[in-house]
């Protein structure tokens, strides 16, 4: 999985990095200002850690709010124990929130929680130029990689988009299999299949000798 800190202050945030990491979550980035946070969400992280409560008197829950309307789990991080201030943050449905001084246990029960609701939520979330789209894994039916881009076919049209096929199988549920160094098929839309060759839908896809024996055991 892949963050993204919004933490203005460094000690805090190189802590909490150290933690994600030990937990093989990848920290994309660490962010202290608004308007770096909106820019990163190009970058689609899977989650965002967000302070309530900036340098420059910039409030983090107006970034959860757009979080929120995204779709985009985000854990606040707070020392506020206002009332009023609680109430505002918890209106924008965070996935969860730690409070400082946090511990380890906190900010690993707060991961669990997103990688938990995720799961069940089973979408996989892309960028496109009207912005982020969430689409469902049962709609999807392989993912082809093309270069440096993955087209991702589903039974309502195909989306591209810049990653790799190994990061797209790691944001995909174990429905999902690779078959071939550019496939990954999702194995309830298989429909048959030969020696060297499975159909998804009427779409035949190669199988190669690398991955059969994966195909086999499925």
């Amino acid at each position: 999985m892949n963050a993204i800190i919004v933490e203005d202050e460094l000690i805090i945030a190189d802590h909490l990095a150290q933690i994600l990491s030990s937990i093989n979550v990848n920290v994309i980035e660490i962010i202290d200002d608004l308007t770096e946070a909106e820019i990163s969400l190009a970058k689609a992280p899977d989650f965002y850690f967000l302070d309530i409560r900036l340098s420059n008197n910039q409030n983090g829950i107006e970034f959860g709010k757009i979080l929120n309307n995204l779709a985009i789990p985000f854990i606040y991080i707070t020392a506020n124990n206002e009332l009023e201030i609680l109430k505002k943050a918890i209106a924008t449905q965070p996935t969860s929130y730690i409070t400082k001084p946090f511990k380890e246990r906190d900010v690993i029960a707060a991961v669990e929680l997103i990688k938990l609701k995720t799961k069940v939520a089973n979408y996989l979330q892309i960028i496109t130029p009207k912005g982020i789209k969430k689409i469902a894994e049962q709609e999807i039916l392989y993912c082809e990689a093309k270069g440096s881009y993955v087209n991702i076919v589903t039974e309502n049209g195909t989306f591209v988009q810049r990653m790799t096929l190994k990061k797209t199988l790691e944001m995909l549920s174990d429905d999902f299999l690779r078959i071939h160094r550019s496939f990954i098929i999702n194995k309830h839309k298989i429909s048959s299949s030969k020696s060297n060759t499975i159909y998804i839908s009427e779409f035949p896809l190669p199988i190669s000798r690398a991955y059969k024996s994966l195909l086999i055991k499925e």
